[in-house]
């Protein structure tokens, strides 16, 4: 059965997240417009891109299977098809955004591949952490209760099929013009 996927940013809900230290009151703006335009002006920017792609196998002339990635704006998928998401982005802004935190939702009619997500940060790594109730808690390591035969209960790393959402947290700094990458994979049901 052949699906059609529309990819780019309508494909998921790119979240985007930067926590600031500092908010401004709604009635301290409407008096001193030109402070918070000003200190609006100042927060940083961070351009996001989702491009998704499609995994192809094809054999090289030793016989060996090479893998590379097919992206186009509409793409044809299949069962047992294995796509990979990417978020690909820069701080456009002229500060430094601390804390960024970018969620990603595991598109429906797919099954995430464990262990494929990564992030990739000039000099730092992301604490990558999954939700398996549709982005309401996130964890490093979602488990879930499971009913054995004999009646007892047992705590199990969740199945691929239960996770919903990814989060990429970076606990430090992305600098100012400093680019920002994200990846993960899935495969079409």
């Amino acid at each position: 059965m052949k699906r059609q996927f529309a990819l780019g940013l309508g494909v998921a809900a790119v979240i985007l997240t930067i926590p600031f230290a500092s908010k401004l009151p709604v009635v301290a703006g409407l008096f001193h417009s030109d402070v918070a335009i000003a200190k609006a002006m100042q927060h940083p920017k961070v351009a996001l891109n989702l491009v998704g792609e499609k995994q192809i196998i094809s054999k090289d002339a030793q016989g060996k299977e090479v893998i590379s990635w097919q992206g186009t704006n509409q793409l044809s998928v299949q069962s047992g098809d294995v796509l990979r998401y990417r978020l690909v982005g820069k701080n456009e802004g002229d500060r430094a955004v601390k804390n960024l935190t970018l969620n990603q939702p595991i598109p429906k009619g797919t099954v995430f591949i464990l262990k494929s997500a990564q992030a990739v940060v000039a000099s730092q790594s992301a604490q990558i952490t999954y939700s398996i109730d549709g982005g309401r808690s996130f964890v490093a390591a979602p488990t879930v209760q499971v009913t054995l035969a004999n009646g007892k209960v047992e705590t199990r790393p969740a199945p691929a099929e239960a996770y919903t959402h990814i989060r990429w947290n970076l606990p430090g700094t992305l600098a100012a013009k400093a680019p920002i990458s994200a990846e993960y994979q899935v495969k079409v049901r």
